[in-house]
């Protein structure tokens, strides 16, 4: 009961509305190395619309939109908060080819066809039917689009969540409770990569390629409309 408790606030708006740039900071450390290598993903070369689903404070996509300066990307994310922040830093960086907007993946407020890749970091395990949400992405891509989708691996080692707590930025929460934490109400209740695969396939996906990443304990599923 506790640990269902714990995953109805974690993908709560209001958590995320309060608690969002508290957590941003630290996030944002953990997962460098995971987001700098996924702006070299062969998908976003040539590409001329990029979605970033669940884009947070926009990290993921300032860090595209500077790589790719004729693309235009827009960040899409359900916490008004998370959306306000994005704006900030894109305004601070000066960044010109992107755009922040409140939206949710049940519901991708666009029509179809609309992008070429579709980009999600960390947002899958929040949705509360994550098929169709993969639904919606395949509905929104042009044909032969991407979906290129990155989460805390169900399957992850002991070792590895421990390894990947240490990664998090002079946290006030006592380590062996972090540790606790992301076991059991972030990586326990998240995706395995062979459920994200299946649910990529159901939602109409071809080319369904899955791998992890050498250094954060995420799966990356890559899929073609």
């Amino acid at each position: 009961m506790v640990k269902a408790l714990l995953t109805k606030l974690r993908d709560s708006r209001w958590v995320w509305n309060g608690f969002g740039p508290i957590y941003n900071r630290q996030i944002s450390v953990a997962l460098r190395e995971l987001d700098e290598d996924l702006t070299r993903d062969g998908a976003f070369a040539g590409a001329r619309r990029v979605l970033d689903l669940g884009s947070g404070p926009g990290y993921l996509t300032l860090l595209l939109a500077v790589k790719y300066p004729d693309t235009r990307f827009t960040g899409v994310d359900y916490s008004s908060t998370q959306v306000r922040v994005a704006e900030k830093q894109m305004r601070k960086q000066g960044v010109a080819n992107c755009t922040f907007q409140l939206g949710n993946a049940m519901n991708i407020p666009f029509a179809d066809g609309r992008f070429d890749v579709v980009v999600s970091v960390g947002s899958i395990k929040h949705w509360p039917n994550p098929e169709r949400g993969l639904t919606e992405i395949h509905r929104v891509l042009a044909p032969g689009g991407w979906a290129v989708v990155s989460e805390t691996d169900k399957e992850a080692s002991p070792d590895a969540i421990r390894t990947f707590a240490a990664r998090f930025y002079r946290m006030i929460i006592p380590q062996p409770v972090l540790v606790w934490g992301l076991r059991q109400i972030i990586f326990g209740r998240s995706l395995a990569r062979k459920d994200a695969a299946d649910f990529a396939r159901k939602a109409g996906f071809r080319n369904i390629r899955t791998e992890g990443h050498p250094l954060i304990p995420y799966f990356i599923v890559k899929a073609q409309k």
